[in-house]
């Protein structure tokens, strides 16, 4: 026991140390507070309305007063912050006066013109007392024709950089908030057992990875830290208790096991998942990510909660189709716990995600046999471009829809199906029910890969899976009516709206008229032919995925034939890549107006999203094999599997540009 405690401090010591000095240096090379009225403001902004965009200017119109004001804005050593405006006035509207203040006051003012001009302001040192109020005064405003408001100024951009050069340290509660982040996440990965190098390995990748987000814009000076912390903490704590639990001896012999301790890897694949969780909500939560669709989920959660459970979504010409609420009634039970359903919808997607993740070992496991192969199944999992995309966008009910696609693959691969396990059955019949009714995409990509699954383990399994082909197949059925009776047939008129994307529909659309003439009817543009839009999605396929994934893919591909492996997960691919094979088909096919022809991408994009999965493990065998294959075939494995993870990194780090 004392070497166990012992063990977790350390781990809680190194990766608290690689934290403060991580943290340290990201800030210091960029210390620079900049606010470029592209999103929403924090809300340590008052006084500006919401941005607006014009082609392509972005900004924020002032009231009378506007102001930014941090607390912990540390302020040992003097600062100068600048603010790029112009007056936005009517030829015939007098230009206004601007002022800054700082701490309340006003140190600069002149007159601005109608182009954008840089006003400066020093801000002087204050060791003692933290914090930084900076104040932009206008006068007079002025209320345009159409517009209640009034208006001061147009706000393109507001920074606030350290008046001389060197190391700038972080605000000390950034400072605390990483380190003890860091700390409890090291000491959880500890506690649930990981090896020591692969320990330190999770340590430093989640010390060096949060500092980019706890140092960037304003989130050092806000509350955001604490958030950091409550993450961290929380899913330190799930991750050791899940490892508990599956070794606890009652709950490992009712799954057919002896309680005894887990594999090494499988730590790890837990240990990596929960890290993965945290990097991608300390995202997510960020006080510079913009909301985008998120505050929509949040409205259609409201409208759950309040009663109202069919809506439909929006599409040109009056085209609907159905939105699917599986996302929000499992979110339902967790909306007793907090207000704040933005955060909460991205804290359920996001862990569904990972749970989704780290059950790709256990599919390998159970089926290959090969841990190493498992493991980095889950790694690269967290690697793939496409998922970042669509939680980066806020399309939430589609991620948790892949999600529960994910898992319901897994219950058809991980459980045997056989006599007298009528609960796995039934298990395997609700989950994929959640999956059908938590996306109108993924009911039918997921209905198509479990019935294409029960055919190929009837053709490739043989008699030793016939009778789980049958079982699959009646559970995607089942799963099917009870999602149509209980949801999607009460959308006949959104059907029939359908009818619109086809040929002609943009035809519909008119030209601009000339003077005294009529609108007449607009000249559809030609659709590509088939071929290039096949190339199109297939393009599309390998930038959602990665190129060293594809390549390693390959290689998986062709170990596979060439090992003639017929088990359930080998199935379970087929049935992927028939599922992608028949939707790009239907995609290409099918005859779309070239005004819907983002909407197939769209689609297309969703077809990658629910069928990645198989090349991951494809992936993962090639890079196994790889590496297991003589020296110059391990240095291409290690250097495919490095360049995956530039791909993880940069996206990640995308949410924050």
């Amino acid at each position: 026991m004392t070497r166990l405690v012992m063990r977790a401090v350390a781990a809680a010591i190194v990766g608290a140390l690689a934290a403060v000095v991580s943290l340290t240096l990201a800030f210091s090379a960029h210390p620079d507070l900049t606010f470029e009225m592209d999103r929403d403001l924090p809300r340590a902004a008052s006084g500006f309305y919401p941005v607006e965009r014009v082609v392509r200017d972005t900004f924020a119109w002032t009231t009378a007063r506007a102001e930014f004001v941090f607390p912990r804005f540390d302020r040992t050593a003097a600062w100068r912050c600048s603010v790029s405006v112009r007056g936005g006035r009517p030829a015939d509207v007098p230009l206004p006066m601007v002022g800054l203040e700082v701490d309340g006051v006003e140190l600069v003012r002149r007159s601005v013109t109608n182009d954008y001009q840089t006003i400066e302001v020093g801000v002087p040192a204050r060791a003692r007392t933290p914090g930084l109020r900076v104040g932009i005064v206008v006068s007079p405003t002025f209320v345009p024709a159409g517009d209640p408001r009034p208006l001061g100024v147009q706000v393109d951009r507001l920074s606030c950089r350290p008046a001389e050069s060197g190391l700038i340290l972080p605000p000390r509660r950034a400072i605390i908030a990483a380190a003890l982040a860091a700390a409890a996440l090291g000491a959880a990965f500890s506690l649930a057992g990981v090896s020591t190098t692969l320990l330190a390995a999770l340590v430093l990748l989640v010390a060096v990875a949060q500092s980019f987000p706890i140092a960037t814009g304003p989130a050092p000076y806000l509350d955001y830290t604490g958030r950091v912390i409550t993450l961290a903490v929380w899913i330190g704590l799930l991750a050791v208790a899940i490892v508990k639990g599956l070794e606890w001896r009652p709950f490992a012999s009712a799954q057919g096991g002896r309680g005894q301790p887990m594999h090494d890897l499988a730590r790890f694949a837990i240990a990596f998942s929960a890290a993965a969780l945290y990097l991608k909500l300390v995202g997510l939560l960020h006080p510079a990510k913009p909301i985008v669709d998120a505050l929509f989920h949040a409205h259609r959660l409201e409208w759950v909660l309040a009663g109202r459970y069919f809506f439909t979504q929006q599409m040109p010409d009056g085209v609907q189709f159905p939105y699917a609420i599986a996302l929000y009634v499992f979110s339902w039970p967790w909306t007793l716990l907090t207000r704040d359903y933005v955060t909460l919808l991205r804290i359920v997607v996001c862990a569904a995600e990972a749970t989704a993740g780290a059950l790709l070992y256990l599919m390998v496991v159970r089926s290959w046999g090969d841990r190493a192969i498992g493991a980095l199944c889950v790694v690269f999992f967290h690697l793939v471009p496409l998922p970042y995309l669509v939680l980066g966008n806020a399309n939430l009910t589609n991620a948790f829809g892949a999600s529960v696609s994910l898992a319901t693959m897994a219950a058809a691969i991980v459980w045997p199906l056989g006599p007298g396990q009528l609960a796995q059955f039934v298990g395997l019949t609700m989950i994929a029910t959640v999956g059908l009714l938590s996306h109108v995409s993924i009911f039918g990509l997921l209905l198509a890969t479990l019935f294409a699954t029960a055919f190929f383990y009837w053709v490739l399994g043989g008699p030793p899976l016939r009778r789980s082909a049958r079982l699959v197949l009646l559970a995607g059925t089942i799963a099917a009516v009870v999602s149509i009776a209980s949801y999607y047939a009460h959308f006949g008129d959104a059907y029939r709206s359908l009818e619109r994307t086809g040929d002609g529909a943009a035809a519909r659309a008119t030209a601009p008229a000339q003077a005294g003439q009529a609108a007449a009817p607009a000249t559809p543009a030609a659709a590509k032919p088939w071929y290039r839009r096949t190339l199109t999605a297939l393009d599309q396929g390998v930038f959602d995925v990665g190129w060293p994934i594809v390549i390693l893919a390959l290689v998986g591909a062709w170990r596979v034939w060439v090992d003639r492996l017929r088990d359930r997960l080998t199935c379970a691919i087929c049935a992927w890549g028939a599922a992608y094979a028949v939707f790009l088909a239907v995609s290409v096919m099918a005859p779309v107006d070239v005004g819907y022809e983002r909407y197939a991408a769209e689609f297309m994009g969703r077809v990658d999203l629910s069928t990645y999965p198989a090349a991951l493990f494809l992936a993962a065998r090639g890079a196994i094999w790889m590496w297991r294959s003589g020296l110059i075939a391990r240095l291409g494995s290690a250097a495919l599997v490095l360049w995956a993870g530039t791909f993880g990194w940069r996206y990640w780090a995308g949410w924050l540009a």
